[in-house]
């Protein structure tokens, strides 16, 4: 067998998926992810491509995603292939002053009537996030069901938080006007300590001061 590279793989892999998701975007669809970050986030990724690509190889994100990998073998061996649908891709439309919108999700995993969703983290300092929490919320709205379980796996520990008030109509079309607006930025104290756009972003300073 020729030498192989499995670093290589994993990080074409990631620069794979990260252009089909850029290439495939119209303008009128939004991320469920696009709707809880910075609104400038979302107008940056369109803007400076490869800063988006270069960020999906990051090796926290990297990590994160072979933990989802590894969480969804599990449940499909505790509860069954039958019973668990994994990576469910969930769309619906919404009409904001006029304009339709698409709000485009992928699930984590459906066990029976549950929506599950899992997140990564160092720390469990401040778990369950707000942000995880709308997340989750708009995913519940996504998809028509009312309770969903929010698992966290990090260094310290492992935990779960039910989740059952959809997102309502209101604030998904606030969320949208916020994104297309671009304001509030950031929309968390912290984003900008992470986020990738912060080495050109004219709003990095007066948020840390």
């Amino acid at each position: 067998m020729n030498m192989i590279s499995i670093v290589d793989k994993l990080y074409r892999w990631r620069i794979d998926e990260a252009v089909k998701k850029l290439e495939s975007k119209l303008d009128n669809e939004f991320y469920v992810t696009d709707l809880i970050y910075c609104p400038l986030k979302y107008r940056y990724q369109k803007m400076y491509k490869e800063l988006t690509i270069s960020s999906a190889i990051n090796p926290t994100t990297l990590l994160g995603e072979l933990t989802h990998y590894g969480v969804e073998k599990i449940l499909i061996d505790l509860f069954g292939p039958e019973n668990v649908k994994l990576e469910v891709d969930y769309e619906k439309g919404i009409e904001v002053d006029g304009v339709l919108y698409i709000v485009k999700g992928r699930i984590d995993a459906i066990i029976g009537d549950w929506v599950i969703e899992v997140k990564t983290s160092r720390s469990d300092i401040s778990i369950p996030q707000n942000h995880h929490v709308m997340q989750t919320r708009i995913y519940l709205w996504l998809t028509g069901f009312n309770k969903a379980l929010l698992l966290y796996i990090t260094s310290n520990r492992v935990a779960e938080y039910i989740v059952d008030k959809p997102a309502s109509d209101g604030e998904i079309a606030d969320l949208l006007r916020s994104t297309i607006t671009g304001a509030p930025a950031p929309r968390y104290p912290w984003e900008c300590r992470y986020c990738t756009y912060s080495t050109l972003c004219p709003y990095k300073k007066s948020v840390e001061s």
